[in-house]
């Protein structure tokens, strides 16, 4: 069985706050960068985008920061299939240091788009494919804690 697939990234001296950490707008850009990377591992890359007139929109996200993470800081993303059909996949990311600590969590939906027409349409039968191998990394997993998880302030 493969490995999961990895995303790598520094954190670069532009991305980083008031408070000399990774803004938390520049982690939506790192999992989107590693979205990108994930589609393009599937055989989805820009030039195939254009060629086959089909790409992928984010319908949902969901980010949770877990730890700060100071400049130049080598981080990896791992990506992480948790559900898909023929035009949608639910997909969970961790995002980690250099010692391995989880500092942020993304949950995401991802719809493919025929970019002709604007609308939803099936994922093309060589990235279905690729999904679908995707899928069986995950079939004996555990689910993350954070997954599904909601916003909401818990009164007592």
């Amino acid at each position: 069985m493969s490995e999961h697939f990895t995303y790598n990234v520094t954190v670069q001296d532009a991305w980083l706050d008031h408070n000399q950490h990774m803004n938390d707008a520049e982690y939506n850009r790192v999992f989107s960068d590693t979205t990108d990377a994930w589609l393009a591992h599937l055989g989805l890359d820009t030039d195939t985008i254009a060629e086959i007139g089909y790409t992928v929109f984010t319908l949902e996200n969901h980010l949770i920061y877990k730890k700060e993470v100071p400049q130049n800081e080598k981080l990896s993303v791992k990506v992480r299939l948790i559900d898909y059909d023929a035009k949608r996949c639910h997909v969970f990311m961790e995002l980690s240091d250099s010692k391995e600590d989880i500092c942020a969590t993304y949950e995401v939906m991802l719809m493919g788009i025929d970019t002709a027409s604007g609308r939803p349409a099936p994922f093309p039968d060589n990235i279905m494919k690729k999904v679908e191998e995707e899928s069986t990394l995950e079939e004996s997993a555990e689910n993350p804690k954070e997954l599904g998880r909601q916003i909401g302030i818990k009164h007592k």
